[in-house]
């Protein structure tokens, strides 16, 4: 399913707009924000429905995923558009591997420094685990109150992201990665929940 250029695009800019405008926050919204980093620090299994959105400037591309596993590895489903639904992407320590049966589903690099859709999971994960807090702050998000947070993984120049979080259960409703400026992956969460070392679901 493609998407017009530019549709659901946020740059860097906009975000801060965003920041200035629409959240209020200061020192509560950083101890939760550690809290929310704790608990994905000990998260040991979690379960996902998403709509993706890929940026490849001339052309952006959405899909409806499933995805579900942990820290160290996973898998993503796609479940539409139906001409690729059943198409895997796995994911174990940093190597991502495409499973498909005669579907093509273009997960190429979507910027010069090799980001690409098999990223966009681990990445978030790991941000949500240890990324540094650029800022973060209470907002709104489809009017429900959320926490959040720009983060910087720390692991490639120029690289952002950006995460809503639920304010009780710390699941991820939203998450941007944004490279150089102009966001070009979004990860929609329609469901999320996950475990934690403690043996608590948290949705």
């Amino acid at each position: 399913m493609e998407v017009r250029p530019g549709q659901g695009l946020l740059t860097l800019t906009m975000a801060g707009a965003l920041l200035l405008t629409g959240c209020s926050g200061g020192e509560s919204a950083g101890d939760r924000l550690q809290a929310v980093q704790a608990a994905y620090g000990r998260l040991k299994q979690f379960s996902a429905q998403a709509e993706v959105t890929a940026d490849y400037g001339e052309r952006v591309y959405g899909y409806n995923v499933a995805i579900e596993g942990n820290l160290d590895a996973g898998a993503m489903t796609v479940t539409e558009p139906e001409n690729i639904a059943g198409t895997v992407l796995t994911w174990t320590d940093g190597e991502t591997e495409l499973e498909y049966d005669g579907a093509e589903l273009d997960t190429g690099a979507l910027s010069g420094r090799g980001l690409s859709p098999a990223d966009a999971m681990p990445a978030v994960l790991k941000a949500c685990k240890s990324g540094a807090a650029v800022d973060c702050c209470s907002d709104t998000l489809d009017e429900q109150e959320v926490l959040y947070a720009t983060l910087d993984p720390g692991n490639q120049d120029g690289c952002q992201i950006f995460c809503w979080f639920q304010p009780e259960s710390y699941a991820l409703s939203r998450a941007e990665i944004a490279q150089d400026g102009q966001v070009v992956i979004t990860l929609s969460f329609t469901e999320f929940s996950f475990q934690t070392t403690e043996e608590t679901e948290t949705k």
